[in-house]
């Protein structure tokens, strides 16, 4: 296919190969404005690139059709990349947050596997120590941006139900790296609960992601499991569920 360089200027004579290629109907135009004078024939002329030009036999008449047909498969599946965008934006919203639904979990409905070391502010704590509370086990790290923003539903939390002591939270250090950055971060914040540096929690309870959190029924059972960011609210709803089911106070 020769170039748009090699096109001849409206109204100068055709080439001699047989197979030329088409001009549009714009450049058509421009050829009847120059009367025959090739310097005139640019004058108001619309020039199609390489890529729109066809080099099929057919008469003059069929580019307009070509054109016409090219423009609507253009327009619908411009309208169905739409169609498809509004779904998924329906979706997404009408989704709810990871925090609000309890993840499954191997855990669930089992055990609590033991968490113990020493305190990230001193002494020194345990899982064990807690029964007969509801207890949020929180995996944590300072690195963690979803961390970070879930903090003032884990302080509203926690003081809620400061005063009944029917639920606290404990938090357990995900990097041992971090263990130090942890407890000055928890301190700024004004986090009163246990904090406790134990390594092999995370791979008890097989966190692949922060943060990771469980409530633990005050029976010492796994209740929910929540793989993102906690909310207060959600929290409370399920130990008025599990009270319900007489397995501790809400």
């Amino acid at each position: 296919m020769s170039s748009t360089g090699d096109l001849t200027a409206p109204g100068g004579g055709p080439p001699d190969d047989a197979g030329k290629e088409r001009l549009g109907p714009g450049d058509r135009h421009g050829a009847d404005l120059g009367a025959g004078d090739p310097g005139a024939g640019g004058f108001g002329a619309e020039y199609l690139g390489p890529g729109d030009l066809e080099a099929d036999g057919g008469g003059p008449g069929e580019t307009a059709p070509r054109t016409t047909r090219k423009r609507r498969t253009v327009l619908w599946a411009t309208l169905g990349v739409a169609a498809v965008t509004a779904v998924l934006i329906a979706v997404i919203a009408s989704a709810q947050p990871s925090s609000q639904v309890a993840a499954r979990s191997p855990l669930l409905g089992s055990t609590a596997p033991a968490i113990s070391g020493p305190g990230l502010a001193g002494g020194h704590y345990s899982l064990a120590e807690f029964r007969n509370e509801w207890v949020l086990v929180n995996f944590m790290a300072t690195w963690c941006q979803p961390c970070q923003q879930e903090m003032p539903q884990l302080l509203k939390f926690a003081k809620q139900h400061a005063k009944s002591a029917d639920a606290t939270v404990l938090t357990v250090a995900y990097d041992p790296t971090d263990v130090s950055q942890l407890k000055s971060f928890l301190a700024a914040r004004g986090a009163r609960w246990p904090a406790v540096d134990d390594p092999s929690a995370s791979v008890s309870y097989g966190v692949t992601g922060l943060p990771s959190s469980f409530l633990v029924a005050p029976d010492g059972v796994v209740y929910a499991y929540v793989p993102g960011e906690v909310e207060a609210a959600a929290l409370d709803n399920w130990l008025r569920q599990g009270a319900a089911k007489g397995l501790g106070r809400a």
